[in-house]
């Protein structure tokens, strides 16, 4: 795939004082994001929509860049119709919550190293050591909730999503669409995820359908006619946000890497390795 957009910047060196900001935000964000009672109404305050509630029939959820986007998106591909879905939180709050309230949810997972590198790209005033401790964090609280949910790896979720909603429908007793992983399929869900990366003027609506208030026939009703009259104007995507592969981005990470292995990070990766796999 092609882009007009601007490249990935590259991380913020460790000691700067935007890395110490970003890791501040990183610290506070772990000590609450384990909560429920305090972080998601700050989720919900931030996207109402997005956050577990009464009416939620599926949370899909997990650590960022573990193919969330492309999970929800497909989901609904699948589905169109309106099965709410609580999404995108990030928090293991979120899946908590669901298991504590025996909502139907599946957990995204994906390898650290991977994850990181990728989430690193996105955020670049965050160093590797910060997202280290996030990542063992999350899933070290998720845990003991493990078998209030369905657990997908990436390469699952990517390649067999179908599969992977048939496992949620034998646990939870749902009746949802599997998703197959047509070539028709897989250029509607990448077009939808390179659409919410331009976050467009009808943002709105897009997050109506990501939630289920709005199925995917209605939304193209709706916003056929904007995205015409937008189609200059967003033309280019922006890489740092984009859920899909990426030559540029795949070149970032290839620096981070060295980054990421340094020896004196060796006990967070092992404690990041070990989290991993108590689900995978």
């Amino acid at each position: 795939m092609t882009t007009t957009g601007p490249p990935p910047a590259l991380p913020t060196e460790p000691g700067t004082i935007a890395a110490r900001i970003g890791g501040l935000r990183q610290a506070v964000r772990r000590i609450v994001a384990g909560h429920p009672m305090v972080y998601l109404p700050i989720a919900r305050w931030r996207d109402p929509e997005a956050v577990l509630e009464a009416d939620t029939a599926l949370v899909i959820d997990g650590y960022q860049r573990s193919a969330n986007t492309f999970a929800v998106v497909a989901f609904q591909v699948a589905q169109n119709d309106h099965v709410r879905v609580a999404h995108h939180v990030h928090a293991a709050a979120h899946l908590v919550a669901a298991a504590q309230r025996g909502v139907p949810a599946l957990f995204l997972v994906r390898e650290p190293e991977e994850a990181i590198l990728s989430s690193l790209v996105r955020e670049p005033f965050v160093t590797p050591e910060q997202s280290l401790r996030s990542y063992a964090a999350f899933y070290e609280r998720v845990l003991p909730c493990r078998s209030g949910f369905v657990v997908a790896t990436f390469p699952e979720v990517t390649e067999n999503l179908g599969l992977v909603i048939r496992r949620v429908n034998e646990r939870f007793g749902t009746r949802f669409a599997a998703f197959e992983h047509t070539q028709a399929n897989m250029e509607v869900v990448f077009a939808l995820i390179e659409e919410r990366a331009r976050r467009p003027p009808w943002e709105k609506h897009l997050g109506h359908f990501l939630s289920g208030r709005m199925s995917l026939d209605k939304y193209r009703a709706v916003t056929d006619p904007l995205r015409a009259a937008a189609a200059e104007e967003l033309r280019g995507v922006p890489e740092n946000r984009v859920s899909r592969p990426s030559e540029e981005r795949r070149a970032v990470k290839a620096m981070l890497r060295d980054r990421y292995l340094a020896p004196e990070l060796a006990k967070l990766r092992h404690r990041a390795e070990r989290a991993y796999r108590a689900f995978a």
